[in-house]
Parts: C-alpha cells; structure tokens; sequence
C-alpha cells in the first residue's frame, strides 16, 4: 500500500511551511496540497481519497490556523468556513478545478461574541461544532452558524462576521452539566436535517446513556443512538448531513500516546425513531495513512466531502485538510 504522508514526506512539508511568512495577508494561499486517487474499500463502500492539503499554521487579524474543530461548506459563497475551538471562525476559499483541489486561501476570520458584543473568552469560547444555515439556497447575504460548545453546553446562531443572533433552545436535559461525563465532554457535534432540523451530540454517551454508543439527539427530544466503532475509546466528535437526509459522522478514538488515533466514517440512514448506521472505513495509525486528530467534516456535494484535524496548537502536529468522495455499492 502507498503511504502518502510517509515519515519524511512529513518531515518535508513541516520544514516548507516553517519557512513561509506566519502573517498571512487576506487571500494567500496557506496549503500545500498532495494529490492523491487510493480507494479504499470496506464492504458496500468505496472511500476514494482524492486530495490531502496541509494548512500552515499562520495567522491572519491575530486569529491562527490552528485548532480547528469544526467544517462547514457554504455552496452559495463557495467558501469552507473552519472553526477553532478558541472561538473563531476562518473563511476558506478552496480552489477546484473540476474535482481537483488546487489550493485552499485564507480570505478572513472572525472571533465569535457574545450577546454584549464582545469576544467570548476561556470557558465560554470551546466552540467545538459548525453548521450552516442557508448556505445553498440560491441567494447571497443570508449565511447563518449554528456554533455548538463545550464547558458550557449550547448552541448559539451566529452571523458570518460573528455576530450573536440568538440562543438556540435545547431540549430537556442536554443543558444540565451533571448529565455529561466530562467537562470537555459535551456538544461536540451539530448539523442540520432537512427533516429533523438541528441535530446534536455530545462527545461520550450522557452518564445515564449507554456505554459504547454514539448519541444524535434534535431539538424535539428525539435520540437515536448507535455502536461505536471502539466500544472503549470511540467518541462522536462531529456529522454532515446530506439533503437527502444522510448523516456522515466522524468518530474519534485515541487509546493513549502508544495506540494512536483511529478515525471511523459511519453512514447513518434514519427512518423515523429507528436508524441504520454502517461503517465506512476506519484509518488506523497501522494503514499508515493517518494518524491524526480529526475533528470537523462537512459535505461539499454530490458525494464530496472534507475532514479537518485538530493540531492541538503542538508543534508537531499539524492541520490537515482530506478531499474525498465516499461511493456506495450498488
């Protein structure tokens, strides 16, 4: 098997973007881009990687390419907004040719704030979910966030300059911090169905939800829940929806500093109160593709997709960009 990121191709490309500029100017190009085709397959699914970009770790308006946690692609603007989990949005322009990823430029940035009009700050800003309002309806102007968050579980809407617009109301007990199993461990994913409406979950299952499960709850009390990947380690850390009412949901599982991270793609299908989920593919540190922590996904269209890898603002990590496309098996 190929290994597109091999130790000294790493190596490499971290030393090319330590010698580019850290002030990065509106519209600079930020990534280096590795092309790739590898398909792999997993039942009825093809996973095709098709790109894999690696964003220098610069700033622009004092906000840095760095922990980014969340993805959302808006259709009408063609730009890929990315959410640090220190409070800020980043707007992207990726450039395609056809379904060639060509370049990814940093256009803006802006800090999230509160209901006063300042920037939110410590627990208050572990923005951790993104999605998107009106981002394909055929007009401009009228993009709207749906910003989830740890410490301190919500979900806010948000103007695309950051702007506070209004809390979102969750439903009964996703509020109550007790609930959760951890003080990071809350609303780390959000999307929305174009049936269901908002969706959420929390990283680990609540303390009275099943152990080894994945959790997607909607505003009206729904809750649907399915096996994790890792029943010990996995973790829900972000979903895109489809307009067909298809949900791709990232799981995360890291076992400690000797095991790595394991990445699952699952497909989940709902049908009223009940669900199908398939696993897609699961990157494994042994596949020697990826070993990296990647949080955020979000559906470009048709069957396009890009996940994003939280850097943890360590050094030697990095912030990785994966284009691909998932083909189901007819």
């Amino acid at each position: 098997m190929t290994q597109p990121l091999s130790r000294f191709h790493h190596a490499l490309t971290a030393f090319v973007l330590l010698c580019a500029a850290f002030i990065a100017q509106a519209d600079d190009s930020i990534a280096h881009i590795q092309q790739l085709r590898q398909d792999l397959r997993h039942e009825k699914f093809t996973l095709r990687l098709l790109a894999v970009a690696t964003l220098s770790n610069i700033s622009l308006n004092g906000l840095k390419v760095s922990e980014l946690s969340g993805l959302a692609w808006d259709q009408d603007e063609k730009l890929l907004y990315a959410l640090s989990d220190n409070g800020y949005i980043l707007d992207l322009q990726p450039v395609f040719s056809g379904h060639t990823l060509q370049d990814i430029r940093l256009h803006s940035g802006h800090r999230l704030l509160d209901e006063n009009g300042k920037p939110l700050k410590y627990r208050q800003a572990d923005s951790e979910g993104l999605a998107i309002e009106h981002g394909n309806n055929g007009q401009h102007g009228d993009t709207r966030f749906i910003v989830s968050f740890e410490r301190i579980p919500r979900l806010i809407r948000y103007k695309p300059d950051g702007t506070f617009e209004s809390a979102v109301t969750l439903p009964p007990g996703l509020e109550d911090v007790a609930r959760y199993r951890g003080d990071n461990k809350e609303l780390e994913a959000v999307t929305i169905h174009p049936a269901f409406g908002i969706l959420t979950g929390p990283e680990l299952p609540l303390r009275d939800t099943e152990s080894g499960t994945l959790n997607i709850y909607s505003l009206h009390s729904d809750h649907w829940a399915f096996p994790a990947h890792d029943q010990t380690n996995g973790a829900l850390v972000d979903m895109t929806a489809l307009n067909d009412g298809r949900i791709i949901a990232l799981e995360r599982a890291y076992g400690g500093l000797l095991s790595g991270i394991q990445t699952t793609l699952h497909r989940i299908i709902f049908n009223g109160k009940q669900m199908q989920a398939d696993q897609i593919h699961t990157f494994t540190p042994e596949e020697g593709l990826f070993d990296d922590n990647f949080e955020g996904i979000t559906h470009l269209d048709e069957n396009y997709f890009m996940m994003v890898s939280d850097d943890n603002n360590h050094p030697l990590k990095r912030t990785l960009l994966v284009y691909f496309e998932i083909i189901e098996d007819k």
